[in-house]
């Protein structure tokens, strides 16, 4: 059996600047990676698809580690703890914040909520999307919403579906970045503290990672026209194979990851770009015979270990 673990912010968050932000604390990354290493063969990306196609029969159960977006936590911190350990996990990236130094909205949504109380947000927010559209309220599935962020609270896992998935996205996109200019600062200058460069990405290569794609904007791929999924998925695809050295594996991941979030065409489309397998948040394990498109993983608060302690706060997905 193959499990592979989610993680978005590793941090430590009580000593940032955003201590409310959702991720683990890297005392905790620590532990849970020892943990796993002890109980689970760590494989490389390559035995993952070998037994994924029924080519190879581990000695035990194997465990992957995967993280997405392409924060800078992960070349800083979370690449040295792997490293040391002679291990290694693949990191998804947003071409678009590495290349274009921009801060994608799913994140500024994060920071916003991160740096204000949440009702001031939610108030805040609504008041630029009030002519536009109705409550969240009136627009949400709330099983749905609790599906999608099974980590939230009811009332902030609605108020993300209908951010993410619900809202015109140029009158969220513009509504979100006046907000965070002004309560978060300049996004460039943010991006580059936010995101890996390419110079880092290269060096976590160099350190045994695997780099995949992201896609170039972290838009829902099932909600875009033919013309922009390829426009997406082909602008990412061209920046990682002119940054990154060459790699033996190419592995991507759908943005929010559902199996609402994407499409059978945009499995034609990564698999003609020359992706080998794309990552899901369809929460479960993985045993010979997989879609290699449509690979399950568990959430890192969810890893097969024994409860973590110190987790400040849950993940899943953005």
């Amino acid at each position: 059996m193959l499990h592979i673990v989610m993680y978005h912010y590793v941090r430590d968050l009580p000593r940032t600047d955003y201590p409310r932000i959702k991720g683990m604390l890297l005392d905790d990354f620590r532990r849970q990676v020892d943990d796993l290493s002890e109980q689970f063969e760590m494989p490389s990306v390559e035995a993952c698809i070998s037994y994924l196609r029924g080519n190879y029969k581990p000695p035990r159960d194997m465990c992957l580690l995967t993280f997405d977006d392409g924060l800078k936590e992960h070349y800083r911190e979370v690449t040295p703890i792997l490293h040391e350990r002679g291990l290694g996990g693949i990191f998804h990236v947003i071409t678009a914040c590495s290349d274009e130094k921009v801060v994608v909205p799913v994140h500024m949504n994060h920071f916003l909520m991160a740096a204000l109380e949440f009702e001031t947000y939610r108030r805040e927010l609504m008041k630029y999307l009030a002519h536009t559209c109705a409550d969240p309220d009136s627009r949400v599935d709330p099983e749905l919403a609790r599906k999608t962020y099974p980590w939230d609270t009811a009332e902030v896992a609605a108020f993300k579906y209908f951010f993410n998935f619900v809202v015109e996205p140029a009158v969220r996109d513009s509504a979100v970045k006046t907000l965070f200019e002004r309560y978060i600062g300049p996004e460039r200058k943010f991006a580059e503290q936010l995101y890996i460069n390419w110079d880092e990405a290269r060096e976590m290569q160099a350190a045994g990672m695997t780099i995949g794609g992201h896609t170039h904007l972290h838009r829902p791929l099932a909600s875009l026209s033919s013309a922009d999924l390829t426009a997406d998925l082909e602008t990412c695809t061209a920046i990682l194979r002119k940054q990154l050295r060459p790699s033996q594996v190419w592995a991507f991941c759908y943005p929010y990851g559902k199996s609402d979030s994407y499409t059978a065409e945009t499995i034609a489309t990564i698999k003609r770009l020359g992706y080998d397998c794309g990552f899901t948040t369809e929460s479960g394990s993985n045993l010979p015979g997989q879609d290699l498109f449509k690979i399950s993983r568990v959430d890192c608060k969810k890893a097969p270990v024994r409860p973590l302690i110190g987790v400040a706060h849950s993940q899943g997905v953005m």
